[in-house]
């Protein structure tokens, strides 16, 4: 059981790299008209993608402790706080809707990205985690998309996700950088 871990086919950040050097005007075109398809219903995207997560991905249930109780073995989940779980699956939505808005401005995209790194490593996640995120999401876009997840829509969301993925890991390695000052990474 559990997801295969995607391949991030974007190399690690430098200080000069951009989404338009990963993301083609088409690409960009088609993330952003398939987010005005189904951002009125952002609860239900998000629903699907984290319940189809922890179907598939078990012992991510254990990094919600206040959406999943966990009994004392840390096996079996004894309640899931189905109104707390929306209320977080639409807050990561908008999140991924931000970003969607932002994907012509990378410097922007690119400071959000590493602060919400920064922020989950508080919360003892770890980038191997936030991959495991990308076939949920996935399945919910193909979910409340239907037709207009064509393979075309589905290659450029992944390439948008394995961005975010990258970035979010720049700001999980490096919690104390400023994330609106990027120049401080040698890589």
């Amino acid at each position: 059981m559990g997801n295969k871990l995607p391949n991030c086919a974007i190399p690690y950040p430098s200080k000069n790299k951009h989404l338009h050097m990963v993301l083609s005007t088409e690409q960009v075109k088609l993330v952003q008209g398939s987010w005005e398809l189904l951002k009125d219903d952002l609860g239900r995207l998000g629903l699907i993608v984290f319940l189809r997560l922890f179907e598939t991905e078990p012992q991510m249930k254990t990094i919600f402790p206040k959406i999943v109780q966990m009994n004392h073995d840390n096996k079996l989940e004894t309640n899931i706080d189905k109104d707390m779980l929306q209320r977080h699956a639409v807050t990561v939505m908008e999140g991924l809707g931000a970003a969607v808005e932002s994907l012509d401005d990378s410097r922007f995209l690119n400071s959000v990205l590493i602060s919400i790194g920064q922020t989950h490593v508080q919360r003892q996640v770890k980038p191997h985690m936030v991959k495991k995120l990308w076939p949920s999401l996935n399945y919910g876009l193909q979910e409340v998309l239907e037709e207009y997840y064509t393979k075309s829509v589905e290659e450029a969301w992944k390439t948008v996700y394995d961005y975010i993925c990258v970035y979010m890991k720049l700001g999980m390695e490096n919690p104390d950088i400023d994330p609106d000052n990027t120049s401080e990474i040698g890589r």
